[in-house]
Parts: structure tokens; sequence; C-alpha cells
């Protein structure tokens, strides 16, 4: 995972991967290759891996990502 700098205000402000599947209908699997794929921004919090509400809100309104089929 490349290292990036964001502002996250408090923990509030971001989800686990499993509320982020449930906001956005999805299976948490999905969540996490989506992450390794880079296809979704997540960062680091004491050992959590968190996606930022503003990300959430990004794939609420914009189409969701999709993995190139093998």
């Amino acid at each position: 995972m490349s290292r990036v700098t964001i502002k996250v205000d408090a923990v509030a402000d971001a989800y686990g991967s499993e509320e982020a599947a449930q906001l956005l209908g999805k299976g948490e699997a999905t969540i996490w290759r989506w992450i390794r794929a880079k296809k979704i921004l997540a960062v680091r919090i004491g050992g959590r891996t968190l996606i930022p509400e503003s990300e959430i809100e990004r794939l609420q309104k914009d189409e969701l990502p999709t993995l190139a089929k093998r």
C-alpha cells in the first residue's frame, strides 16, 4: 500500500471495510480487492484499514469501479 497523507478529523469520518461494503451494497471481499487494486483510497490508522467518508460519498455518486475479468 502506498503512503498517502490525508487528514481524517476523527474515526467517525471513516469506515471499516465491512461498513463500507454495506454502504456501497458490495461484499467485503470486493472492497478489499478495490483497495489492493487502488480503485479506492484507504488509510491505515492504529492497525485498522479505514475508508474515508469522502471516498464513500465519491463512490456513491460516481460509477463504482470495476476490475478487468481474467
